[in-house]
């Protein structure tokens, strides 16, 4: 009986040491959209938040980069989730090279920004570090968008 009890406090120890909740592992990482592209932008418009597509692939160092470090921020993921709809485009898929190329993205990692009623506020090439970016969202999160044309040369950039 004596040996029962520390074994069973022992063990209600370790379980709840290893209890992690669920929700506190989401604030540490961006909730991208999982569905369809178009599932994605009905979704977006319906919460009425800002959009982000990031625009990646498998095979990109700096797109790795994003996801390990400026994705996986606590604070700039919790701002994200809390803020905007984001959405991954891979453009190694067919839809995600028609979306590519609806939004003349040519360098990798892109981030597209549009409002919440999917007009094209700007965008953001390469890496960015999670402060930064966080700021430069912030500044902008309330822009209106305008149609966007695709032309041969994009010197839009926010």
């Amino acid at each position: 009986m004596k040996m029962k009890v520390p074994l069973l406090l022992g063990i209600t120890f370790i379980i709840f040491a290893s209890y992690t909740n669920g929700n506190d592992a989401s604030k540490n990482q961006v909730n991208f959209y999982k569905g369809s592209y178009d599932d994605f932008l009905r979704e977006a418009k319906k919460q009425k938040k800002p959009i982000i597509l990031d625009f990646w692939a498998s095979w990109c160092s700096p797109c790795k980069k994003m996801d390990n470090e400026t994705f996986a921020n606590p604070h700039f993921s919790s701002y994200v989730n809390s803020n905007f709809m984001i959405y991954k485009v891979d453009i190694d898929s067919f839809d995600g090279m028609a979306i590519a190329d609806r939004f003349a993205v040519d360098a990798y990692p892109t981030l597209v920004v549009l409002d919440a009623k999917s007009k094209y506020i700007g965008r953001y090439r390469g890496f960015f570090p999670p402060d930064y970016l966080k700021n430069e969202l912030e500044k902008n999160k309330a822009l209106k968008g305008k149609r966007f044309i695709a032309t041969k040369s994009i010197s839009a950039s926010l």
